[in-house]
């Protein structure tokens, strides 16, 4: 496979040179990993900043505006009111309804995602809280607002990057009796806490009555018991397991915090053949949103041959968008160049550009693909075929391509 590529003969190398951009569109997504049975959270607030929004230290009060909206319940409404209280901000929700604990049979399946555009002078850093039931007031959320840091001082993304969030981190936001006297609404996210007030200051939460870390805590009634909001032939009515819902078992891990760019160019940069057509294959780079657009672009190139049996090599370039919503493929229009001379300081002016016809590229995963092509000119036949990755993937960014829970960080030490 022809592997090399002259930038100067590229019929896209001028439209790469003309974007500037400084808006990144960031994907995050949350996979959790507790059982059904286990602990239920409906949304996590995702805010974007410099270092403003302090959420809560341990052994203090929780900041106004997250004490205010950890009684109030989370809502719609919040993020217009942080916007407010936190100007040059960012915020959004992953909303992520658990399919049977509160009534969404065949909802999407995880991972729960959302997609935002932030500006990595004003948004280096990520804070995120979630709200835990059943509680009247757990949660969790990154204590320090500098330790998710999404763009180094000169703006460029830290990613990939994933945040394993364990149960030994939940916090008691100090606002209620941990007494587990009475169960009724606990667990339902829209309610607003009516309760014995507690003390007032954020802690590492103690634990269910008869947990791992409170062992001796009574009346035990969430560990093993139900749910009092809904009534037992209700499909919204819960049991909590004795050790899945137990999150100060060690080890115990609530899920996992993704952040990746809207398409990581490490899950399908690289070079690409089909193990039957040796001696051809293409060249993928994902390229950021043209300025003012959404979608991320692709750049192909594609080393072949003419198909008159002459063997001369052929090669091809385009660049497309891809599929909105997410998508992994996209239709691209593919230019012939001739007429260059081999290292010329007159290039590119002696290059002719010639459009040959499109590709419909799309990829399954991060290892195999597939090509549709159809040539303009009759004297080129059509058709499709796999394709698999031939250069290996980005050190370091294996687990990019992963889509299972259990996907981690692969470091070279490894």
């Amino acid at each position: 496979m022809i592997t090399a590529c002259v930038v100067a003969l590229s019929p896209v190398a001028p439209i790469l040179a003309q974007d500037t951009n400084d808006a990144v569109r960031l994907k995050i997504q949350w996979y959790p990993t507790m059982s059904e049975d286990a602990l239920v959270h409906t949304r996590i607030f995702l805010a974007f900043h410099n270092g403003q929004f302090d959420s809560y230290d341990f052994d203090k009060p929780l900041s106004d505006f997250v004490s205010h909206w950890m009684a109030s319940s989370f809502s719609e409404e919040m993020i217009p009111a942080f916007l407010d209280t936190y100007p040059n901000t960012q915020a959004d929700w992953i909303w992520n309804p658990p399919m049977t604990n509160v009534g969404y049979p065949g909802g999407l399946p995880p991972p729960w995602r959302t997609t935002v555009t932030v500006d990595p002078t004003k948004h280096r850093f990520l804070s995120y809280l979630s709200r835990l039931h059943p509680s009247n007031d757990a949660f969790i959320g990154n204590e320090d607002p500098f330790e998710i840091e999404l763009f180094d001082h000169n703006g460029k993304f830290m990613g990939p990057l994933f945040v394993d969030v364990y149960g030994n981190r939940v916090v008691d936001a100090g606002l209620c009796v941990n007494d587990e006297q009475n169960l009724s609404g606990i667990d339902h996210s829209g309610r607003i806490l009516s309760c014995p007030e507690s003390e007032g200051v954020a802690r590492l939460h103690p634990g269910f009555n008869g947990s791992h870390r409170n062992p001796d805590g009574l009346p035990q009634r969430i560990l093993g018991g139900e749910t009092l909001y809904h009534p037992p032939s209700s499909d919204l009515h819960l049991a909590y397991d004795p050790i899945n819902a137990d999150f100060s078992r060690p080890g115990y891990r609530i899920g996992r915090l993704r952040v990746t760019r809207w398409a990581a160019t490490g899950n399908w940069s690289g070079s690409w053949y089909s193990p039957e057509r040796a001696g051809e294959g293409f060249n993928v780079e994902l390229v950021e949103p043209a300025p003012g657009e959404a979608r991320t672009r692709i750049l192909v190139y594609w080393y072949t041959f003419k198909p008159d049996g002459s063997g001369e090599q052929v090669w091809l370039a385009g660049m497309g968008e891809l599929d909105a919503d997410d998508g992994v493929a996209a239709d691209v229009e593919m230019y012939l160049t001739t007429g260059g001379e081999f290292t010329s300081t007159s290039n590119p002016d002696l290059v002719d550009r010639e459009r040959w016809g499109t590709i419909r590229i799309g990829f399954g995963d991060c290892a195999s693909g597939r090509v549709f092509y159809q040539p303009d000119d009759p004297d080129w036949p059509s058709g499709d075929y796999y394709i698999n990755r031939l250069s290996p993937q980005i050190e370091g960014l294996g687990w990019v391509c992963q889509r299972t829970p259990d996907a981690r960080l692969i470091l070279p030490e490894d």
